[in-house]
């Protein structure tokens, strides 16, 4: 679900723009003041170049927007297997459950599952946003993130945060984050 903008901050960015495009119209219809029409010129470029990299900045970094709630285990061939919703939770043990005790999210029935450390990694909650830590792990966690073509490894308790869409690698078993 995507948050929608406050009326206040429409109406701001609408009265900006047409303040600048105002300011533009008024030098352009003064043709004798050349050195208002270029301090304009300068400042509209300026204006419309902090536009751009504030519309770029928004699209690359995570919000809110990513809301995560559910894990969703995926085979070799991408298809569902299982799923764990996680909406609510503050913290979860990924993992194999064993003797020593059982984790939130338990991989071990999976093909893989002879990779995978009995604690293997952990997903904490700070807010609305979530984060992946390696726990030591023998094989290691990596996480390929939306939009991302190729995938990293996790440094060993190292937080990472994760949004909708990211892949996280638990050894060779997949988990999408939706």
């Amino acid at each position: 679900m995507k948050a929608k903008k406050s009326v206040w901050i429409i109406a701001i960015d609408v009265i900006m723009y047409g303040i600048v495009a105002g300011i533009i119209l008024y030098t352009l219809l003064h043709p004798k003041d050349q050195i208002l029409k270029i301090s304009v010129t300068v400042g509209a470029a300026f204006f419309v170049g902090a536009i751009i990299l504030q519309r770029l900045t928004r699209k690359t970094s995570r919000t809110a927007e990513d809301s995560v709630v559910k894990l969703i285990l995926l085979d070799d061939d991408g298809e569902r297997m299982k799923e764990w919703y996680i909406e609510g939770e503050t913290s979860l043990l990924i993992g194999k459950n064993s003797q020593r005790g059982e984790v939130d999210i338990d991989l071990s029935e999976c093909e893989y599952a002879s990779l995978i450390s009995s604690e293997h990694a952990v997903l904490n909650r700070a807010g609305a946003r979530w984060y992946i830590e390696d726990m030591e792990s023998n094989s290691g966690t990596g996480i390929r993130q939306a939009g991302k073509s190729t995938a990293s490894k996790l440094v060993i308790e190292e937080p990472l945060q994760i949004g909708a869409g990211d892949l996280i690698y638990i050894a060779n078993t997949r988990l999408l984050v939706k």
